[in-house]
């Protein structure tokens, strides 16, 4: 007999492992089944209704099941093998149930258990005898025992307790089940004539209702408070699993209560049981409440900041609505990361697409993060990654036009690509708690996505920037910028010069481009730029630039070298970033073009200086014009200096990060970098406008300088002729037997010769006047330098007087905010700070 029940037991066990994943709870669940239920009081309806039951849920499944059962069962009642067929049945059935929830859903709700003991609480009318009855009054078979065991007790009065208890099972009966119903939010009239401790107990349970009535509301859309868009789909369809898991376990307290009439069924224990439902609708009240007239990111991370509580259970809850609700953001995030395309039909997603902006704007302007809809889970930083990825694919597919060598790349899934995958699998598979119930984590708080977002991030820009360097030559088109607008190749641009000096000289209405076209292909057949790769010499074009001032410009102010782009990389050399170059141009053409004219002047000064040995009279003159062209000269070169020097670790930096294949946003920040230090120290920037002026007062004195040359030039030219005329013909004269002056020609060289000191004289004048021009706008480009807030500029400034020749000559240079009195006063608060620290340390 005990062999025969250890191996019911163990068959039973055995079953019970095959068909639970719980197998303890369900092997006691069938030995209670199996011990407590009894085919001789179970109906033929109810083993019909099982069979029901049991068929059904076959059909569900496959057809070919559930005629199969129903062939089974019809053998099964016509043999006595199984005795317990309904209770079989039965058990089975619970175990199917039980396998299924366990897999579809966690428990989110108490389980009520009302029969765990056989007490009660009784209603009375005084409060003497509640207190007295408490406890000691039951609904079970136990209750005539308790009366007997008191034989003082009259039977009169035994007769009326009866009458009592019987009543106040009624009544407390009655009240629990409108207290069930009124957690459903369904209305019931409240007995006025119970106690206050009862009416408590109700009011608590009846709350219950009334949070349920807001969550209902929340997820109504004729309410007017549902949350639109795809996340607030998911927000309202995770609410509704919570009403659905809440009514689910209000059914079970139902059944009990209605099965419980002698039973333990009481007010206290529903209120009891009730306490974690009100805690878990409350939270999701509230959280709803917050989320109310939300979307999208915003949305996510109004129920992201409940994830941060303090109580676990608000947070899982948080967290569980969270990955429910952000399910969409991440479909609409792999597919951005993915293929660069954006499906928002609610305008949900945190990257936002404009229509109509052209080929060359689509990087800076196609697309942009809008914040507010940036979720609180993701820093400002991923999102710009995000971004940029997308770009990146967006910009190899319609710029780049996927190159074909790029295609076997992108056959191969990446590693990015596996890890988002991984995330939508995982999410897909497990269900919206998949991340609570497995690792604690949701995927927008999983390092996968952040793994995924970064790996995705280095792929694209890699790909993008491989693009560009290879099939493009961005290298090469950078250097060449640098090297032809910005003036860096320096025998190309003297030649150029050179060549153009004539031509440049005529006014701007007489130049053509295709003349200029050609000098440019004679410098550049002359120089080292006949080595360019020829992509980079068929982009360099002559332009003209009228001014629009109304003077009469000379070739020099209206000439340009234009480097035309297009394709990709007209993303790194935009309209704007092109405009930028031919100010760039502009400015340091005008220095270059001045520091040649001033060599020009010297290289006449120098030959003119050979003829000179007869004309004393010029030679001061001369001597103070070649020392004023030194010091403009002087100035010229700091300038063109300090506009290289000051924005090479710039363009280094650039070049540097092109030829390691950074992302292409680091790139862009880099080259507007490198041009704001070049803009900077050609004193064309936004921010030293009041230094452009300056230094366009000391240009155009130098320029007048240069005019002033070939007016003194040409003077002391013409009266040299004018001697050589006169002595070749006092020669002749001589050589004829002649007289070699007359009295006539003698008082006409003589009054030649006045005219000529009077020229002198006027020239001297002058020249006085345009020094103390000049040195005075050099001294106050100096002096506003100084007191400029960029280092290099100061730096420049105490360059440009770094002998105090200057300094000496005007007042205004001995305030203390200039470079030098600054370098001394950081050298002494430093001395200051060493003899403090050293001070301390002896005491």
């Amino acid at each position: 007999m005990d062999n025969s029940m250890n191996n019911v037991s163990s068959l039973l066990n055995k079953l019970c492992k095959g068909l639970s994943s719980n197998p303890d709870g369900a092997y006691e669940m069938a030995l209670s089944y199996l011990s407590s239920t009894n085919d001789k009081t179970s109906s033929p309806l109810d083993e019909k209704l099982l069979c029901q039951k049991i068929h059904s849920r076959l059909a569900t499944i496959s057809s070919r099941d559930a005629d199969k059962f129903n062939e089974s069962f019809a053998k099964l009642k016509n043999t006595f093998v199984l005795k317990q067929r309904v209770a079989v049945l039965s058990l089975l059935l619970e175990l199917a149930d039980g396998a299924q929830q366990s897999d579809s859903t966690h428990q989110l709700f108490p389980v009520p258990n009302l029969n765990i003991a056989n007490s009660a609480v009784a209603f009375s009318g005084t409060t003497t005898s509640s207190k007295s009855t408490m406890g000691s009054l039951s609904w079970d078979r136990n209750t005539p025992k308790q009366q007997n065991s008191n034989p003082s007790i009259p039977s009169n009065n035994s007769n009326m307790a009866l009458a009592l208890q019987t009543c106040d099972r009624s009544n407390e009966h009655t009240c629990v089940r409108d207290a069930v119903l009124a957690a459903t939010g369904v209305k019931a009239r409240t007995n006025c004539s119970w106690p206050r401790p009862i009416q408590i107990l109700y009011s608590r349970i009846a709350h219950l209702g009334f949070l349920h009535d807001r969550l209902k509301e929340f997820i109504d859309p004729a309410s007017g408070v549902m949350p639109q868009g795809l996340m607030g789909e998911g927000l309202v369809a995770a609410v509704r699993d919570e009403l659905t898991e809440y009514y689910r376990s209000v059914a079970l307290l139902q059944s009990q209560v209605c099965e419980s009439d002698g039973g333990g069924g009481t007010l206290r224990r529903v209120c009891v049981w009730a306490q974690d439902p009100l805690h878990r609708l409350t939270w999701l009240a509230n959280i709803t409440h917050a989320a109310q007239h939300k979307k999208g990111g915003e949305l996510a991370s109004c129920v992201h900041r409940f994830v941060n509580h303090g109580d676990e259970r608000v947070a899982a809850l948080a967290r569980r609505l969270l990955t429910a609700l952000t399910y969409p953001l991440l479909l609409m995030l792999t597919r951005w990361l993915l293929h660069g395309e954006i499906d928002d039909p609610f305008n949900e997603f945190f990257i936002e697409s404009r229509s109509g902006v052209p080929i060359d704007r689509m990087w800076h302007d196609k697309y942009r993060v809008r914040d507010w809809m940036v979720p609180s889970f993701m820093c400002r930083e991923q999102a710009a990654q995000i971004l940029a990825t997308g770009k990146s694919v967006v910009f190899m597919r319609e710029a780049c036009a996927d190159l074909p060598d790029q295609a076997g790349e992108a056959d191969s899934t990446p590693d990015h690509a596996h890890h988002l995958q991984h995330l939508l699998a995982a999410h897909t598979r497990n269900g919206v708690s998949s991340e609570e119930e497995s690792d604690g984590a949701g995927w927008w708080e999983a390092g996968g996505l952040r793994e995924g977002v970064g790996l995705a991030h280095a792929a694209a820009a890699a790909r993008l920037l491989a693009a560009l360097t290879t099939h493009h030559h961005l290298l090469d088109h950078l250097a060449a910028h640098r090297r032809y607008l910005l003036l860096a190749q320096g025998d190309f641009v003297h030649h150029l010069m050179t060549l153009l000096q004539e031509e440049l000289n005529k006014p701007a209405t007489s130049l053509y481009v295709h003349n200029l076209t050609c000098t440019l292909e004679a410098a550049v057949r002359a120089t080292n730029a006949q080595f360019e790769p020829p992509h980079v010499l068929a982009r360099l074009h002559v332009n003209l630039y009228p001014n629009c001032d109304g003077r009469e410009d000379s070739g020099w102010d209206v000439f340009a070298l234009q480097y035309r782009v297009d394709g990709p990389l007209g993303t790194l050399f935009p309209a704007t970033c092109a405009a930028r170059y031919r100010a760039l141009f502009t400015q340091l053409w005008r220095v270059k073009r001045i520091e040649y004219a001033l060599h020009d002047a010297w290289r006449d000064h120098a030959i003119l200086h050979k003829r000179l040995k007869g004309m004393p009279e010029v030679w001061g003159l001369m001597r103070r014009v070649s020392c004023l062209r030194a010091e403009a000269l002087r100035l010229c070169g700091a300038l063109q200096e300090a506009s290289c020097v000051g924005a090479e670790p710039a363009w280094a930096e650039l070049l540097a990060a092109a030829a390691a294949r950074a992302h292409l946003d680091r790139l862009l920040r880099l080259h507007h970098r490198a041009l704001d230090r070049h803009s900077i120290h050609a004193m064309i920037h936004h921010t030293t406008q009041e230094l452009q002026s300056y230094l366009g007062n000391v240009l155009n004195e130098t320029l007048a300088l240069r005019s002033f040359e070939q007016t003194l030039h040409a003077g002391i030219n013409a009266e040299l002729e004018r001697r050589e005329r006169y002595e070749v013909l006092k020669a002749e004269r001589a050589d004829r037997g002649e007289y070699a002056i007359t009295t006539a020609d003698e008082a006409l060289d003589k009054e030649k010769r006045k005219i000529f000191h009077q020229f002198l004289a006027s020239r001297k004048a002058d020249l006085n006047v345009w020094a103390r021009t000049y040195r005075g706008h050099v001294t106050t480009l100096i002096l506003k330098l100084a007191l400029h807030q960029e280092v290099s500029l100061q730096t420049l400034a105490f360059r440009l007087d770094y002998s105090d020749f200057y300094k000496r000559g005007d007042a205004k240079l001995h305030e203390p905010l200039t470079y030098q009195h600054k370098r001394l006063s950081e050298i002494g608060l430093h001395l200051a700070k060493s003899k403090l620290i050293d001070h301390s340390k002896k005491k």
